[in-house]
This record gives C-alpha cells, structure tokens and sequence, in this order.
C-alpha cells in the first residue's frame, strides 16, 4: 500500500469536488483515497471491478507522480477540431444575431454558421457535425446549454401597406364581404 499524506489528500478531494474531471480519473481518485483511508488494496479491488494489479498500478502511478500521473496518455489519431477556444466562438456567434455583426440575414443557418466561424477561427467544421454539437449542447462554464433549430417562417407583414390594407377592406364590407374578379352587379 502507498502512504498518502494529509497535503496529498486534500488535493485528492479537491481534485473530485471538480466537474470536469473525467470518469476514469475519478476512478483513479477514489482509488487513491480509498488507500488514505487505510483500505487493502483487496477491498479496494473489489469495489472497483479492477483487478488487484490494475490498482496497484494506478497507486503506483500517484504515488510516483500525484495527481497528473492519474491522467490519461494522450490517444492517438486525428486532433479535435472543435476544441474549447471553436466550441466558445460557437456559443457566442449562436446567441449574437446575424444582423448585429453586419451579416446580410436574420437567423442563423448551420451552412451560414458552419462559414462564419471558418472565416473566424480557421477552423472548417461541417454543417451536419455542428447541428450535433449544438444538439448536444456546449459547455458554457458549470452551465451546459442545449441550442434548438428548426426552419424559420418567413412573411411579407411588415412590407404591408396600412392604409391600402384599410381602404380594401372598406370596398369589400361597401359590396356586401363578397369580392369577384371585377364582377358587376346586374
């Protein structure tokens, strides 16, 4: 077993009071603090669903390294593209309407989305992949918020014309509220 001191421990604890610790991490953790309270590395096994090796690995690993060491290595393969610095321009260009930074259009599309934050961030993120981070919801601070779309509805009511509008109606209560192709009464 690894000795944790009372230092190690506070930091484990403050460590898991943390949301965005992943869950493998705080596996870890708590395999760590299970250990400061004097727990067998059987027990601990036990409750994990490790094995005894695995845990005794991870003990290892803190008591080599602290808490950094309880992180995972980095995987391989293609880089994220929407990481935090994409993910927050996303979240401020979604609540900004268009027309406030000087866009030609009233609601956001996610093609025009998609372009805009290309122009902004460098970053080419596909339309279809932002419409599922925005379903997903992003990462404002301790709030997560979850973003709706659906197609706008547009009308022409605000090209209308009052006044005509009140004179046509005035003409068609004058021949009785029935209106014909320029129909005569005879």
């Amino acid at each position: 077993m690894i000795e944790v001191t009372t230092q190690g421990r506070a930091e484990v604890e403050a460590v898991l009071r943390r949301r965005d610790v992943s869950p493998r991490v705080r596996e870890r953790l708590e395999m760590v603090k299970a250990a400061a309270l004097r727990r067998d590395l059987v027990a601990i096994a036990q409750w994990s669903g490790r094995t005894e090796r695995t845990v005794a690995r991870w003990l290892g690993a803190y008591e080599s390294g602290g808490v950094e060491a309880l992180a995972d290595a980095p995987r391989s393969g293609r880089p994220v593209s929407a990481d935090g610095a994409y993910l927050g321009a996303l979240g401020k260009a979604v609540d900004t309407p268009p027309r406030s930074l000087g866009l030609g259009f009233d609601g956001w599309t996610s093609d025009r989305l998609s372009a805009y934050l290309a122009s902004g961030t460098g970053v080419r993120i596909s339309p279809g992949w932002l419409r599922a981070l925005l379903a997903a919801g992003l990462r404002d601070g301790p709030h997560k918020t979850r973003y709706r779309y659906g197609r706008p509805k547009h009308t022409l009511s605000h090209l209308r014309d009052e006044a005509e509008v009140a004179a046509c109606e005035a003409e068609l209560a004058e021949v009785g509220g029935k209106g014909g192709c320029g129909a005569t009464e005879v």
